[in-house]
């Protein structure tokens, strides 16, 4: 019954916008070493995600699935790096299931994992949440 209100241009555009609000959210919101964290984990967790999966779309479903788990987990113990980082790895691997017309969810992503790469590369990654 759900499947009836699917509509894929609705999620794209829903994902489209919800990555560049999280990110800028996480910005306003969070100390610097806090977003290193978000970055870091996000960076480990999607290199993770393609290494195991790679194009198989029943693999970054689960994925998804259990990223959402994780998600639920961080909201019930308030914890906000965990939050806003599985927020953004769920919106960056339904992106890549949806195709190309998401690329400007994965672009902003990428480019805020990008601009605080050099905080945690030369760190051993992020804190424990």
């Amino acid at each position: 019954m759900f499947g009836l209100f699917y509509s894929k241009s609705r999620e794209i555009r829903q994902l489209n916008r919800d990555a560049p609000i999280v990110i800028e959210s996480a910005q306003q919101s969070y100390r610097t070493e806090l977003i290193r964290d978000i970055t870091a984990l996000v960076h480990r967790h999607l290199c993770e995600a393609q290494e195991h999966c790679a194009e198989d779309e029943a693999c970054l479903e689960r994925a998804v699935a259990h990223f959402r788990q994780l998600h639920g987990e961080a909201r019930r113990k308030t914890e906000h790096v965990g939050l806003t980082a599985y927020t953004l790895i769920i919106i960056y691997i339904r992106a890549v299931l949806l195709g190309e017309e998401c690329t400007p969810a994965r672009n902003a992503i990428d480019a805020f994992v990008e601009e605080w790469r050099h905080a945690f590369d030369s760190d051993e990654g992020p804190n424990e949440i």
